[in-house]
């Protein structure tokens, strides 16, 4: 590294990343992200609470003189958008972790200027994504609903499509505030500022509980209610961000003064983040195959859709300690110290496979607990606490398959990580699903998740082991070649 970058470098607040001591710093980078991750999660159990609770009555010539309870059919309603909402949700992840990855990188390099044009890169596409969703929210709701609710496992078909339309149109056209409070914290992130996205996370999750409260038990708005006080959260948290650039000056900027659009930044914010959004998206895609499948069991997608309701909690921490490593890891790797880096991988495999083995404990001895909070059907809470038991078995291996993961993304390896993110929830879980269907049934289906995970991480151990001897390889010849930064 130049003098002068070297300067310009031990002037950002950022360069904690490279002086701390690794075990404080990762304590301070990740303990803000773990704790909006696990509001994040109370949020979502809050929120499935308040919906499967709705008891009263909804009168319209088809309910004329018949009281209809309606808690089961709402979450049904919100269990068939939600891989639509994830959809969503994993393509503000993906460029949140490719501008994140790129900035903290170039931040290590000392290259102050690229971090602030990636920034305003991914500022102009956030709003591109929110107009392409915005069409799409009044184009293909409908039918997409349609394909998964059936009279064997709603009440009322027409209640629960009406509700699932309400809900996915107004939050794919309101979905501009989270793009921007994922993106906007991801890039906050980049400089070693976990507090803020912390603040910004907890305004919305805080906001959209209480205005749960107040729409679905005091205005009896249902679900109605519950998108309403989500899309509010969001935006909330979205004006959070905003105001944290506005109001203080950071190490990089979004003001999108003087902004052109260069290919590069586009090139390499797409390049690190397609495997995270890949990864989340994948989540979604494979949701929408098994809810096709578990359609057919009266209890299937309910199962399904509480399982990612509760399992948040114990995931939560894990990808906010992801979320306060990211810029670590990818700091140390711009920067080329590589003991640093090798430090702060074994914390997060340690600290990852802890919470793993916590979680894996839970839902072994009270899944049966857990059911019952979201309903009080006796063969769907049985149902439910076999599926739970099954997949708690994939906790442990999922543990070193997001961490390796991750790893790959902060040393540019997306290819690599890309992969890896497709066997583990593609190539091996959808064929395991499959065929563990035809042969057990609703019980057979949930053990594709321990055999796609175990199998996963197996596969690709000794191919992050290779990249990452390359590519610091690749990054020690850059530094002595003098072509940092290329």
């Amino acid at each position: 590294m130049t003098e002068e970058n070297l300067q310009e470098t031990q002037q950002l607040s950022s360069d904690k990343m490279r002086n701390k001591p690794v075990g404080k710093l990762l304590f301070e980078m990740a303990l803000p992200a773990i704790i909006s991750m696990l509001v994040q999660a109370l949020y979502n159990i809050v929120d499935s609470i308040f919906v499967s609770n709705i008891t009263y009555s909804i009168f319209s010539p088809d309910y004329i003189g018949t009281v209809k309870q309606l808690g089961d059919d709402s979450f049904i309603a919100v269990s068939v958008v939600f891989p639509m909402t994830m959809l969503v949700i994993s393509i503000a992840i993906g460029l949140g972790v490719g501008v994140n990855a790129y900035i903290a990188r170039k931040l290590g390099e000392g290259n102050v200027e690229k971090a602030n044009r990636a920034a305003q890169t991914a500022i102009v596409m956030v709003f591109g994504v929110w107009v392409l969703l915005f069409i799409l929210a009044f184009t293909i709701v409908d039918p997409f609903v349609r394909a998964f609710v059936t009279a064997d496992n709603v009440t009322s078909v027409d209640y629960v499509v009406e509700q699932a339309n309400l809900y996915l149109t107004m939050y794919m056209a309101g979905s501009l505030g989270s793009l921007f409070e994922i993106v906007g914290e991801r890039i906050l992130q980049a400089t070693g500022n976990m507090k803020l996205p912390m603040m910004s996370q907890l305004t919305g999750a805080v906001t959209n509980i209480i205005l749960d409260a107040v729409f679905i038990l005091v205005f009896k708005w249902g679900v109605f209610g519950a998108i309403l006080a989500t899309v509010i959260g969001q935006w909330f948290g979205g004006l959070f961000v905003l105001l944290a650039f506005v109001l203080k000056k950071h190490d990089v900027s979004i003001s999108l003064k003087g902004f052109r659009f260069e290919w590069d930044y586009f090139k390499n914010i797409l390049e690190v983040g397609m495997p995270a959004f890949i990864m989340n998206a994948m989540g979604s895609f494979i949701t929408i195959i098994l809810n096709i499948i578990l359609k057919a069991y009266p209890s299937g997608i309910f199962v399904l859709s509480a399982y990612f309701k509760v399992q948040s909690f114990i995931f939560m921490p894990v990808f906010g300690l992801m979320q306060g490593s990211m810029p670590i890891l990818s700091y140390n790797y711009g920067a080329n110290l590589k003991d640093r880096f090798k430090h702060t991988f074994r914390l997060m495999i340690y600290v990852s496979v802890a919470v793993m083995v916590v979680g894996t404990i839970l839902f072994q001895l009270i899944p049966n607990y857990i059911m019952g909070i979201l309903t009080s059907t006796e063969q769907t809470i049985a149902d439910g606490s076999y599926a739970f038991r099954v997949i708690s078995l994939s906790f442990i291996p999922a543990a070193f398959s997001i961490v390796i993961i991750n790893v790959l993304q902060a040393i540019n390896k997306p290819i690599s990580s890309l992969l890896m993110s497709l066997c583990r929830q593609l190539i091996i879980l959808l064929p395991a699903a499959f065929i563990l269907n035809g042969l057990w049934g609703l019980q057979g289906i949930w053990f594709c998740y321990p055999v796609a995970e175990i199998l996963s991480v197996f596969a690709f151990i000794p191919v992050a082991i290779k990249d990452y001897r390359k590519q610091f390889a690749r990054k020690q010849l850059q530094y002595e070649s003098g072509e940092l930064g290329k």
